[in-house]
């Protein structure tokens, strides 16, 4: 059964890959908007 642990946790792994990285592109869109705030414009695409 040590497969399906091994198993188990790639996709735990993978998940959090996933998780992290769309954490970031959010997190960088975030600072964009409010950069694009900050200098006034609303050239922000969304």
């Amino acid at each position: 059964m040590w497969y399906f642990a091994w198993i188990l946790g790639t996709l735990l792994a993978c998940s959090f890959g996933i998780i992290t990285a769309l954490a970031l592109e959010q997190s960088e869109a975030n600072a964009a908007e409010k950069k694009a705030a900050k200098n006034g414009s609303e050239d922000v695409v969304r």
